[in-house]
């Protein structure tokens, strides 16, 4: 039995269908490959992305914080400036006061009022002293 004949058409199928199934795993494998070489591509092409836009936001971020940098001293300059402003207000003559001014520059203005000498009071009240008695 170990010499027959039947068994070598079994041996021939089975070289057969073992030569199939590599060459059918070979392309799977090829296949596989190719698929992975793809993916590599892509992944390696959003690396690419993403460092160019980590990049692009790092420049973004240095450019606004250098903004906010410019506002601050902006603002420093402008709260100078209002200090100085108000402490120029605080010297300057109030409403008020500016009317008070008025109202005496009116009292002696000689054009308007009339001013009475040393002996006109005098007699003016001699006058008033004299009816009162």
């Amino acid at each position: 039995m170990v010499f027959e004949k039947k068994q070598a058409p079994n041996i021939h199928a089975f070289g057969t269908e073992l030569v199939t199934r590599i060459n059918t795993n070979t392309r799977r494998i090829r296949t596989l490959e190719q698929r992975h070489e793809g993916t590599e591509g892509r992944i390696s092409s959003l690396e690419e992305k993403v460092i160019e836009e980590l990049s692009n936001l790092k420049k973004r971020f240095d450019q606004i914080s250098q903004d906010i940098d410019k506002l601050s001293e902006n603002i420093g300059e402008l709260r100078s400036e209002f200090l100085k402003m108000t402490k120029n207000l605080e010297k300057a003559a109030r409403k008020t006061e500016l009317k008070e001014l008025e109202s005496l520059i009116e009292l002696y203005n000689p054009i308007k009022s009339r001013f009475v000498s040393k002996e006109e009071v005098e007699r003016l009240i001699e006058e008033k002293l004299s009816k009162k008695v």
